[in-house]
């Protein structure tokens, strides 16, 4: 039988039960997670830091009835004054759960949000999520968010502001990927690679294939949004993966916005007074099912099995 890939990504930030399938393979399977990334903005018409981004976590062969439940939730994102929510599989929370990652904060006045921590995950692999960037003094610009980590690594940091330059921070590249540039005097910085070394948007340009978002420049603004790192592909359609962070607003753009992550536990880049929210957490199950005479030997009680 083909592979099975199998994406559940709401409700978030509540206790949910999964079904097992009745082909469930103990010996065969992989669960990867990734929390929910910080949010940023709402400094009170000040520069504001950028968001943090999401750990991640893998485990391989977790041992689940076939036919039976087991818990997990979705990290729910966070805003300009929350942090990320943490994601898990198989337990009542993340500490007594088979895999699990935590969230990333979210940013702090000028200071950019932590990313997610490895260490307060669970599983056999982890990484840590970016942090933000820090947005410069006065009236200058806002930190880009920092990348979601992933299979292959690190999410990259946003890029800060020194002292009180106009442009914003770039944002961090996910899943490996490297961190944002600092803005340079009125011009934003680039946002940071994807795993592959490119992807990272110029100042003002969207990233792709999870590189981040490029920090506004003064007047020529908005900063550019963070892009997803396409990696999965589930059975029933649909694709995901970790997302990059977005860029750090000027010091002067209207409308007063940071840019966007991708979908998935990217962090927003930060900007002065708008609540700029994070992407949320993902859970991702691959299974080999179990099949022929092996599940029928585990399911039928007839002779002959």
């Amino acid at each position: 039988m083909v592979t099975q890939v199998i994406f559940l990504t709401a409700p978030t930030g509540s206790l949910q039960s999964w079904s097992v399938p009745a082909d469930w393979n103990s010996s065969d399977n992989t669960v990867e997670v990734l929390g929910a990334a910080g949010g940023a903005g709402n400094n009170g018409g000040l520069p504001g830091g950028g968001g943090g981004g999401a750990a991640y976590s893998k485990q391989t062969n977790i041992a689940l009835t076939p036919g039976g439940t087991a818990s997990y939730q979705i990290g729910a994102s966070g805003d300009g004054t929350t942090d990320g929510g943490d994601t898990w599989f198989n337990g009542a929370n993340l500490a007594a759960s088979s895999v699990g990652a935590k969230g990333g904060q979210h940013a702090s006045g000028v200071n950019g949000g932590a990313g997610g921590s490895a260490g307060g995950g669970t599983g056999a692999t982890r990484f840590s999520g970016g942090n933000g960037g820090n947005a410069g003094a006065g009236s200058a610009g806002s930190g880009g968010g920092g990348g979601s980590a992933g299979p292959n690594g690190n999410g990259g940091a946003g890029g800060s502001v020194p002292g009180g330059d106009d442009g914003g921070g770039g944002g961090g590249g996910a899943n490996g990927g490297a961190a944002g540039a600092n803005a340079i005097v009125d011009v934003g910085g680039a946002g940071g690679n994807n795993r592959l070394g490119a992807g990272g948007g110029a100042a003002d340009t969207n990233g792709t294939s999870g590189g981040g978002g490029g920090g506004a420049s003064q007047i020529a603004g908005p900063p550019g949004n963070g892009s997803q790192d396409t990696i999965w592909s589930a059975t029933a359609g649909g694709s995901a993966g970790p997302s990059s962070g977005g860029g750090g607003n000027d010091a002067s753009n209207s409308p007063d916005t940071g840019g966007l992550p991708g979908n998935y536990g990217g962090a927003p880049g930060g900007t002065r007074s708008t609540n700029m929210s994070g992407g949320q957490g993902i859970i991702v199950i691959t299974y080999n099912p179990v099949t022929g005479r092996r599940f029928r030997a585990l399911f039928s009680n007839a002779p002959g099995l």
